[in-house]
């Protein structure tokens, strides 16, 4: 006596997709649904870490691109010939007012406890060597130094 039903019995699960019934929202973003607060929180903090240790490192990059250009455009290092190195300041000047007289154009600065005197300035080292020759003759510890 079963009796073949025309219908399936399908009362509670319908295949309609308006059929009333109760369905689960999908989240937009549901990475941002699962972690918690305080973890979003210290995910913002790590991220702004991030960006600002980027951020910091292409300005310095952008800072030494900048001197490089900036370097290029002074004058290129000058040379000087060192003579001697004095401890009395007058000593130095009266040697510097040797070398003018011999027509050379002395320098006298101090460095330290002691007073430099130097001869010249030059663009190159190849440009300051005849006259390093020539001085050598008079004080023997003369050096080629940058100014």
């Amino acid at each position: 006596m079963t009796e073949k039903q025309d219908y399936s019995q399908n009362e509670l699960f319908t295949k309609e997709l308006d059929s009333g019934q109760y369905k689960p929202r999908t989240a937009a973003n549901p990475f941002f649904t699962r972690i918690r607060g305080y973890e979003k929180a210290l995910l913002l903090i790590m991220g702004l870490v991030l960006l600002s240790i980027i951020s910091f490192s292409l300005g310095v990059e952008k800072g030494r691109r900048s001197v490089l250009i900036s370097n290029n455009n002074i004058e290129p290092i000058s040379y000087t010939i060192q003579v001697a190195a004095f401890k009395n300041r007058n000593l130095a000047l009266r040697q510097a007012q040797t070398l003018a007289r011999k027509g050379l154009a002395p320098l006298v600065f101090a460095k330290g406890s002691y007073i430099i005197l130097c001869v010249g300035k030059f663009s190159n080292q190849e440009s300051a060597q005849p006259l390093l020759t020539q001085l050598q003759r008079t004080y023997a510890g003369c050096r080629i130094r940058r100014l």
